[in-house]
C-alpha cells in the first residue's frame, strides 16, 4: 500500500456498510431484551448510528473520510448515553434526525463532488 495513496477501497467499503448494517439489526432485533426503557433507547439509537454509517461507507471517497464518519458515530453514541441516560430528550431526537440525515445526504456529496472532511 503506497503511503500517499488515500482512496477508500470498494471490498473496504462494501465490509462497513454490511457490517454496520448487520450490526444495526442485531441491535435492534435484542432491544426488547434490555431491562429499562432508557437502556432499550440506548440500543436503539446506537443501532441507529450504525447504520447510518454503514449506509453511507459506499459513498465516501477516501479512507479519513472513512475515519471521520466512524469518529463522529463513536461521538454520536458518547452523547445518546450522555443525553439518553439524563432524559435530555432534545439531543436525543436531533440525534436520531441528524445522523440518517446526514447519511442520506452522502450520495448526494458523491454526485456533486463536495467534500465535507477535505
Amino acid at each position: 500500500m503506497a503511503t500517499g495513496n488515500n482512496e477508500l477501497s470498494k471490498p473496504i467499503a462494501g465490509a462497513v456498510f454490511v457490517l454496520g448494517w448487520a450490526i444495526a439489526i442485531t441491535l435492534w432485533s435484542l432491544t426488547h431484551l434490555a431491562p429499562d426503557f432508557a437502556t432499550r433507547g440506548f440500543i436503539a439509537d446506537v443501532g441507529i448510528l450504525c447504520a447510518a454509517v454503514g449506509f453511507a461507507a459506499p459513498f465516501l471517497a477516501t479512507r479519513s473520510g472513512l475515519v471521520a464518519s466512524l469518529v463522529l458515530g463513536l461521538i454520536g453514541v458518547a452523547l445518546f448515553a450522555f443525553s439518553g441516560y439524563l432524559h435530555i430528550t432534545v439531543i436525543v431526537y436531533l440525534l436520531r434526525i441528524l445522523a440518517p440525515l446526514l447519511a442520506l445526504l452522502t450520495p448526494l456529496y458523491k454526485l456533486t463532488s463536495f467534500r465535507i472532511f477535505a
